[in-house]
Formats: structure tokens, sequence, C-alpha cells
């Protein structure tokens, strides 16, 4: 999740594809097959783990955080 986070975070071009993609997303195993076809191997209880973390923070999810804010703000609502 660190690796993610640090790679899609802010401007950068895993960023940006995965922000996009994100719209496409329609259940979590979309988000996990995305992400294993880009060489991270995270499972959807990985990233619903992060995502409530994510949302015990003060801070908004995904506030600021380009395709990972987005990706998180995804896991959070489905």
């Amino acid at each position: 999740i660190e690796r993610l986070k640090a790679d899609a975070s802010g401007n950068t071009a895993l960023s940006e594809t995965l922000a996009q993609a994100v719209t496409d997303f329609m259940t979590t195993d979309d988000a996990v097959n995305f992400l294993t076809a880009r060489g991270f191997d995270l499972s959807a209880r990985d990233l619903t783990e992060a995502a409530a973390a994510e949302a015990r923070d003060e801070t908004p999810v995904g506030e600021g955080e380009g395709g990972y804010g987005a990706l998180m703000k995804f896991i959070v609502n489905h």
C-alpha cells in the first residue's frame, strides 16, 4: 500500500492513469485487476483496510492525493 500511495499520489503518470481509470471501476475487483496489471500485489482487503485507515484521518478521504485519493474514495463508497 505504501508503494502504491507513493507512486500514485501527486503529479505522476500512474496517479493520472489511476484517477481516470477509477471512473470506470464497478467493483473493488476492477481496482485490484488494474493494480495487478501494473505490478502491484494487493487484495481487495488490502485496499479496504487502507481506505478505512484513510477514513479515520481528519482530512477527507483522498483529498489532495491524486489517483491514490480517487481510489480511496472509490473503495470507501463501494
